[in-house]
């Protein structure tokens, strides 16, 4: 097929005006589910179910990997967008190459096997109840940054085994980075915190290498890659950056968009709280709802064919989970929350080698904090005016602040957790 008849779509995906109608703006690009944009010297936007899976399960034709250096005639893109910004460090494991990925998984995954996350259930339970507690008197308080943020937060640093009472430092800086767009004095004042960062992880690393712990950064520091030599600085912390951001946002982006709309659609909110056991389906559908992951990038590595369009070697796609799991094709009332929805397939985690790691312990945690809200403050109202959603961020979707006032109620008393 030559470049003059292959299917054309063109759209900013790094807009406002993208951003804002994003979700009748994917209907209408899925309409061709493979297509190409000329934006940005040129890439493929696969938007529709079936070929977002089949991408997603095939890692060998589209690779993940980022490779600062053209290896064999293809630069490796990695999974970070559509235009990768000057400056971006590798997403550790998740651009890692196939053999130091592997072992990466292989040393991480006994943390967050189901097992290992139902040992850390009665500590979810306990934060989420201690972060209340500190605010239910009062009838009032961001939801945003008085739960949704800290439960998550202490949750990831201790299963690092980094200090739980770093968690505002380190929560500041990731959402900051995820919420606002390049450029704005809330970007960089997270990213001067930047390098103080590194160095207190860093040195915390330096003294778990001489004694090592039952903890995550102790198993990632006993990866061998190449010859057998340990991960130097720089891939230590891509690993790390990697792990520790993704445990702070993407529950705290699922559970408070997801709070936000039970509040706004409460006939949903009741029959939750009616029926807990709703819960359940309930997680499966927010998780298809929102697909906070939107987008991830990836690179052809041979000439392939792909939802009848001719894809190239070196080729770059951008796949768009959020529209992979609106399509009517796939599911039925796509745009609706259907609380029992089942069976539910949709690809929030994405599918194959590289599904999220993380997604039992996800699962799990938004339950916990969903529960704990609608039991102890079932009757909270969001405050409109004062709400804050990311924007300038075509990868992900969150909020940054969700003011709420509720009926004021009594502290349980549990001692603080960390």
């Amino acid at each position: 097929m030559s470049t003059t008849d292959r299917p054309i779509v063109e759209f900013d995906h790094h807009s406002a005006e993208f951003h804002d109608h994003r979700y009748s703006r994917w209907a209408e690009i899925r309409k061709c589910p493979v297509a190409f944009n000329p934006a940005y010297g040129g890439f493929w936007v696969v938007s529709g179910y079936d070929e977002v899976n089949a991408v997603s399960r095939d890692e060998d034709t589209f690779s993940s990997k980022y490779l600062p250096e053209p290896v064999d005639g293809i630069s490796y893109m990695g999974i970070i967008g559509v235009p990768r910004l000057q400056g971006i460090p590798p997403a550790g494991i998740a651009e890692s190459q196939d053999g130091p990925h592997a072992d990466l998984r292989r040393v991480i995954n006994p943390f967050l096997l189901p097992p290992a996350v139902e040992r850390l259930e009665p500590f979810m339970q306990q934060s989420a109840t201690w972060f209340l507690d500190q605010q239910i008197e009062r009838g009032a308080m961001d939801m945003v940054d008085d739960f949704t943020n800290p439960v998550p937060a202490v949750l990831t640093l201790r299963m690092m085994g980094l200090p739980c009472e770093s968690w505002a430092h380190y929560g500041e800086v990731f959402h900051a980075m995820t919420a606002h767009e390049a450029g704005t004095p809330e970007y960089m004042a997270a990213t001067g915190l930047i390098p103080g960062m590194v160095e207190e992880l860093l040195t915390i690393a330096a003294e778990r290498r001489r004694n090592p712990g039952d903890d995550m950064l102790s198993a990632v520091l006993s990866v061998r890659v190449e010859d057998g030599r340990p991960l130097n600085d720089d891939e230590l912390i891509s690993v790390l950056w990697n792990l520790v951001g993704g445990g702070l946002d993407t529950t705290t982006s699922l559970t408070s968009l997801s709070l936000y709309y039970l509040e706004a659609h409460p006939e949903l909110r009741d029959r939750i709280i009616a029926d807990p056991s709703l819960l359940s389906t309930a997680t499966e559908e927010f998780l298809r709802y929102w697909s906070v992951n939107e987008t991830l990038t990836r690179t052809v590595t041979r000439d392939v064919e792909l939802g009848g369009q001719q894809l190239q070697r070196g080729d770059c796609l951008l796949l768009s989970w959020l529209s992979a799991n609106r399509d009517e094709r796939r599911f039925e009332r796509a745009d609706e929350v259907v609380l029992d929805r089942s069976p539910n397939p949709h690809l929030a985690f994405g599918v194959g080698p590289r599904r999220c790691i993380g997604m039992h312990l996800a699962r799990t945690l938004f339950r916990v904090m969903a529960t704990e809200v609608l039991a102890r403050i079932p009757d909270y109202r969001v405050d409109q005016g004062g709400t804050r959603f990311y924007q300038g961020n075509p990868e992900l979707f969150g909020m940054v602040h969700m003011p709420v006032t509720f009926t004021p109620g009594p502290v349980v008393g549990v001692e603080r957790p960390f």
